[in-house]
């Protein structure tokens, strides 16, 4: 069985449902999870070679749950990948026609029918060796030849549209391309799964924009189904970042408009992945009508669909308030970056940056300060987000570090002493003894002072009515401002001792930020040394409301379980 710590690397890529373990009904979910714990084990920077073939299993997967096509038909194998690189690099084309290319899989190979998935039967040109079919020509014939008789040919199966393909460009023919020859043979074999497949891998590795552009738009004009999408998606996610946005549009636009069915299930999906990078390069008119034709349909949504397009629209928010999200400080500057280039990179780009990010964030310290000033609906998106591409990325390099032995109960005990009885803790006890000295005082004037009045002789009941009204009135006011005085020490102390001992904390353990405030709230207070120690439910508020320690603590345990 496949397994992280024992990959059967020869599953690879004819099957990358038994490579992951998977079988039967299974999910996204299901298969991310699998994805993930492969990767924690093959990381990109330490092994590549292996990570890029997981990364492209994964993907062949991926995309065909994503748009509900049959993933149990197997990818091509490797043998197909050819090396056209290689072929063009070489010094003339007749010695490419008597020798062969140059290439690490021989064109021999590349041409064995026996290693297509074709649903169409194959074929040997019409010669006078019929026993020879032309992978086993081309090693004692002319390439060139054999392309002149392939293209005479009046009936062509899809592996001789394979076969021009290949031809096409290992003699570099101006007129034809490979993929001209796939378009043309999914002409008369509309959607023949192995050229469909060849034509997918192709958009996957080709990223000249220009040439792109016209592509795809012959390509609407023969795949008029709402494959299409399912398709070309990666030559979208190319064009997405590298044209302007109304080039984009235009070409989208043009191409949908070739599409003659009326099915809308890849069309969602579509929009819904190439929204991610859209809505931070496109016109607020446009990201609202690809809303509306979303949410039109939203009934049809599979569950994950519905998690996908929930982030999006809270990414939409974010992007609405982002001018006054900036405005205050160049703290939040590197949070808009991360939040950005993680929605408008690949993901092992995202992952990195994002990561990159989180050092910058440490490296703050002290200074990663935010100003509640502004509206708090801003800064409760901003979390969220931060929090859902957090747990995205944790999820992919967390290496299952074991649980310690020390509980949330047994660690905030700890810290509660820590913060209460070293540092700055005994002066804050101090003033909080001064300040409830006077609150007392205060309430037990008013009480005394009330007594007196509606007991005395010389004055009548109303007069003395008016008297306690006016001192209750006046102790309120007190009240008030002694409170406000002494939230405002407490602030002070968190800032200058408090938040300090917190981030220390999570510099060696880490639990979720508001459930140890929550802890520390139900310690309420301590005994140390005879002396009983509270203003932890005050800690506890503080924690809640700073979203710079929300940041710091994110940073901790990404990078700590990166170390």
């Amino acid at each position: 069985m496949s397994d992280p710590t024992n990959p059967q690397w020869d599953l690879l890529p004819n099957d990358p449902e038994g490579f992951f373990n998977l079988s039967g009904e299974y999910d996204l979910k299901d298969l991310k999870r699998k994805y993930n714990s492969f990767i924690r084990q093959f990381k990109p920077e330490k092994f590549p070679d292996e990570f890029q073939k997981i990364r492209a299993a994964f993907e062949y997967l991926n995309d065909a749950l994503r748009y509900q096509e049959n993933p149990k038909s197997k990818p091509l194998k490797p043998e197909l990948n050819f090396d056209w690189d290689s072929v063009n690099q070489a010094e003339n084309k007749d010695h490419l026609q008597n020798e062969g290319p140059a290439a690490p899989t021989p064109l021999s190979d590349a041409l064995d029918p026996d290693k297509l998935n074709l649903t169409h039967p194959i074929e040997s040109l019409p010669v006078s060796s019929k026993t020879l079919h032309l992978h086993e020509r081309v090693n004692d014939e002319s390439s060139m030849n054999l392309y002149q008789e392939l293209q005479e040919k009046v009936l062509k199966t899809p592996y001789d549209y394979y076969a021009l393909a290949v031809f096409s460009d290992l003699l570099q023919d101006g007129d034809h391309s490979f993929y001209y020859w796939l378009l043309e043979g999914l002409k008369i074999h509309e959607e023949e799964p192995a050229l469909f497949e060849l034509l997918r891998q192709f958009f996957k590795s080709f990223q000249e924009s220009k040439k792109l552009v016209k592509l795809l738009e012959a390509t609407s004009q023969v795949v008029r189904s709402d494959r299409f999408y399912y398709l070309t998606e990666s030559a979208w996610d190319h064009l997405i970042r590298d044209l302007p946005f109304d080039t984009f549009k235009n070409l989208l636009e043009t191409c949908e408009q070739n599409l003659i069915d009326h099915e809308v299930d890849h069309r969602m999906v579509f929009y819904i992945h190439i929204l991610k990078p859209a809505i931070w390069k496109a016109d607020n008119k446009w990201i609202d009508e690809m809303f509306c034709r979303i949410e039109d349909h939203y009934d049809r949504m599979s569950f994950w669909l519905e998690e996908e397009f929930e982030f999006l629209y809270l990414v939409k928010i974010y992007q609405e308030q982002r001018v006054n999200f900036l405005r205050y400080d160049p703290t939040r500057v590197i949070v808009d970056l991360a939040i950005s280039e993680y929605c408008t990179q690949n993901e092992q780009d995202a992952d990195r940056c994002f990561l990159e990010y989180q050092h910058e964030i440490i490296s703050l310290d002290e200074e990663l300060q935010f100003d509640l000033s502004d509206s708090e609906e801003s800064l409760e998106i901003v979390k969220i987000l931060w929090e859902k591409i957090a747990d995205d990325v944790f999820a992919r390099i967390d290496p299952d570090i074991p649980e310690k032995d020390a509980s949330l109960e047994q660690q905030s005990q700890q810290l509660a002493v820590r913060l209460l009885t070293e540092g700055l803790g005994p002066r804050y006890k101090l003033a909080d003894d001064i300040t409830s000295f006077i609150i007392g005082a205060i309430v037990l004037g008013t009480s005394g002072l009330s007594l007196f009045f509606l007991t005395g002789i010389v004055d009548s009941f109303v007069f003395a009515s008016v008297k306690i009204g006016v001192l209750l009135l006046v102790s309120l006011i007190t009240l008030y401002y002694t409170a406000n005085i002494m939230g405002r020490f407490a602030f002070k102390y968190y800032q200058s001792w408090w938040r300090f001992e917190i981030m220390r904390f999570y510099q060696s353990d880490w639990f979720p930020l508001i459930d140890l405030a929550d802890e520390l709230e139900k310690i309420e207070s301590i005994k140390y040394s005879k002396e009983k120690y509270s203003g932890l439910d005050k800690i506890a508020m503080l924690m809640r409301d700073d979203l710079g320690l929300f940041f710091y603590v994110t940073a901790q345990r990404l990078l700590n379980v990166c170390q």
